[in-house]
């Protein structure tokens, strides 16, 4: 993966997503399920949900999850910061500079998780 996700990131400071694509699975959420969907579309009970794996195995590219938000449920959502190759530094800056425009996480005690 890095073969070609390395080469894309020289042409961009950071690449922010999702760190799922549901707000959250059920407590009794089976990974081996064959039948696990998503808008009515069927994807990997295990991965097809978690988009931070894909981060995991990038283990050059620095990533850091930060808040969105919450869903409509109230369960805290989030995105990821990748970083360029190696760019630790350039990743806590950016997940600060985020915080400080968000005006910190968090203040307000009712609204945290």
């Amino acid at each position: 993966m890095y073969q070609s996700f390395g080469p894309i990131m020289e042409n961009y400071d950071f690449f922010i997503c999702p760190t799922t694509n549901v707000p959250a699975v059920s407590a009794e959420h089976d990974p081996t399920a064959s039948d696990f969907t998503i808008e009515s579309v069927v994807v990997d009970a295990e991965y097809g949900w978690v988009l931070t794996h894909q981060f995991n195995m990038l283990h050059n590219c620095p990533v850091m999850a930060v808040p969105s938000g919450k869903a409509s449920t109230g369960v805290p959502t989030g995105n990821q910061i990748v970083g360029r190759t190696f760019d630790d530094v350039g990743v806590f800056e950016a997940a600060f500079a985020y915080e400080s425009a968000l005006g910190g996480w968090y203040k307000i005690t009712s609204e945290r998780p």
